[in-house]
């Protein structure tokens, strides 16, 4: 599911480039853009619905200014700072979205980016290609790509306007939401309501009883994906690793997990997905200590062939 609050308009910028400087009166700005109130009041909505501009009152008139949300105050110093560029294109949707891919992973591969920004492969060769030609990007060993320094701002303003909108879609799905994990688009949260829905769908230990491991807490949880996703119990267990932090009651239910779905089977997959999620260094504690268990379970034979203790 492409996000759409993500990509900033070519008129937008042009409103945004207006503010620039500070405040300006509403009616200046229409004016100054040639714009008609209605458009205007379209786009000044959409900029509050991204958290980026705010509109302040004096009596009957009023005018526009950045908020004081942290990508809004990135976005004006990109605007201060990279003026020049033609930032309509390196802002658009599609742009953004490389962008916050790159944010999301430093140094990424043509694949990579793909999988996480949801663009064709067609208009990511052709996002890359415009984004070499400025030097937004360079090229790494075996194919990979990263931001160059002096663009790290536009990184930090796609990971902060993604976090903003994921807390937003959050809270829309339920007023005591906490984002506990987010890549990107992807978010799990932590709430009480018990509504799963197309977007929000349960993972974690909230997912368990569906595999034949009831566990109770106070807590659920649910994973906002981008696209289509297909739970499966390999990304259910992964989920529940970024849980923090976990007990023991939580660390045998994991346990209880991989035994019944028998995930060790798929160790290879297993540790790519959990390499992807960033949390392969907590699978592999934990396979070491599932084999640390199994040894000491494994009962010492006598040799007349007779169990004589654990």
């Amino acid at each position: 599911m492409m996000n759409h609050e993500l990509g900033l308009s070519p008129r937008e910028m042009a409103l945004l480039r207006r503010l620039r400087d500070g405040e300006l009166p509403r009616k200046e700005i229409a004016r100054a853009l040639g714009m008609p109130q209605p458009e205007l009041t379209r786009l000044v909505r959409s900029l509050e619905a991204k958290g980026i501009l705010v509109v302040r009152w004096r009596g009957v008139s009023s005018s526009l200014g950045f908020s004081g949300m942290k990508h809004a105050s990135i976005l004006r110093r990109i605007l201060n700072e990279y003026g020049h560029m033609r930032l309509e294109e390196i802002l658009s949707l599609a742009s953004l979205r490389v962008i916050a891919s790159l944010a999301t992973k430093p140094v990424s591969t043509r694949k990579e980016m793909l999988a996480s920004s949801g663009v064709s492969p067609r208009t990511i060769q052709t996002v890359l290609s415009r984004f070499k030609a400025v030097g937004i990007l360079r090229v790494r060993g075996r194919g990979s790509y990263e931001l160059t320094d002096r663009f790290v701002p536009f990184a930090d303003f796609a990971r902060e306007l993604m976090s903003f909108s994921n807390q937003r879609k959050a809270l829309a799905f339920s007023s005591d939401s906490v984002v506990v994990w987010e890549r990107g688009s992807e978010f799990i949260v932590r709430t009480r309501a018990k509504n799963e829905t197309e977007d929000f769908m349960k993972t974690a230990f909230s997912a368990f009883d569906g595999y034949g491991v009831p566990i109770v807490q106070d807590w659920h949880y649910y994973y906002h994906h981008r696209g289509s996703w297909q739970r499966t119990p390999d990304e259910v267990l992964l989920h529940s690793l970024l849980i923090r932090p976990l007990g023991s009651r939580e660390v045998e239910a994991i346990r209880m997990l991989w035994n019944r779905k028998t995930l060790g089977r798929r160790m290879s997959q297993l540790r790519e997905q959990a390499r992807q999620y960033g949390v392969d260094v907590e699978l592999a504690r934990l396979i070491e200590a599932f084999k640390g268990q199994k040894k000491k379970q494994t009962p010492v034979v006598s040799a007349s062939g007779t169990s004589v203790g654990y």
